[in-house]
C-alpha cells in the first residue's frame, strides 16, 4: 500500500464529498425542477397558425413564429404561448389545448394552433323558450313564450341569457346563472309590481 500525505487524503475526500452531495441532488430532480437556460436545456420549435374556414378546410394564417422548448418535451400547451406571437386579429381557438410537438424534413419541429378571427362569431338560431306567467289573483299561470338566441348547437340556456318582456321580472329563486334544459324547462315569470 502506497503512503499518501494528509492532505492528499483531505483533497480525496472532499471531492468525493462532492460526488455524492451531487448524486443526492440529481436524484431529486424531475424534469420540472430543470432549470430553463436558452439554447441549453432548450430547442427552438416554429409555431404554425391556422384557421378553420369551415367546410374542413384550413388555411395558414399570419407569420410563424418560434418559441423555446425544453428539449425534454413533447407537446407544448397553448396557454403558455405569448400572445404578442398570434396574428394581428385573432385570439386562440382553445387556450386549453396540448399541442403534439411535430418534426418533418420541410418545417423542422413545429406544432400547429388553431385561431379565430376576432370578428368571427359562433352561428347562431332563434329558439322559444317556455315561460309561465303567475297571475296571483286568478291562482294560476299562463303559459306562453319568448324568443331567445343561443348558439346553434345549443341545448340549454340560463335565465340571464333571456330578455323578458316589459313589465315582467324573474320569480323568487330563479337562479341566474344555472343552465337549464331548452326543450323542457319552463320559466317563471312574474309581473313587475
Amino acid at each position: 500500500m502506497s503512503n499518501i500525505s494528509r492532505r492528499q487524503f483531505l483533497k480525496g475526500a472532499g471531492v468525493a464529498t462532492l460526488a455524492v452531495a451531487a448524486a443526492g441532488m440529481l436524484a431529486g430532480c424531475s424534469k420540472e425542477d430543470v432549470p430553463v437556460i436558452p439554447e441549453v436545456t432548450t430547442r427552438p420549435v416554429m409555431v404554425i397558425f391556422m384557421a378553420d374556414k369551415g367546410n374542413g378546410e384550413t388555411v395558414v394564417v399570419g407569420e410563424t413564429a418560434k418559441i423555446d422548448v425544453l428539449k425534454t418535451e413533447d407537446s407544448v400547451k397553448v396557454a403558455d404561448i405569448d400572445k404578442k406571437l398570434l396574428p394581428e386579429g385573432y385570439h386562440l381557438e382553445n387556450e386549453k389545448a396540448v399541442v403534439e410537438i411535430r418534426k418533418d424534413a420541410s418545417k423542422g419541429e413545429h406544432i400547429i394552433v388553431f385561431v379565430t378571427d376576432v370578428t368571427y362569431t359562433p352561428a347562431t338560431k332563434e329558439v322559444d323558450i317556455k315561460v309561465a306567467i303567475t297571475n296571483p289573483k286568478a291562482g294560476e299561470a299562463v303559459m306562453t313564450t319568448v324568443k331567445a338566441n343561443v348558439k346553434k348547437d345549443a341545448t340549454t340556456i340560463s335565465a340571464a341569457e333571456i330578455t323578458l318582456p316589459d313589465g315582467f321580472t324573474w320569480a323568487e329563486g330563479t337562479e341566474m346563472d344555472r343552465q337549464y334544459d331548452i326543450a323542457t324547462y319552463v320559466f317563471p315569470i312574474k309581473h313587475i309590481a
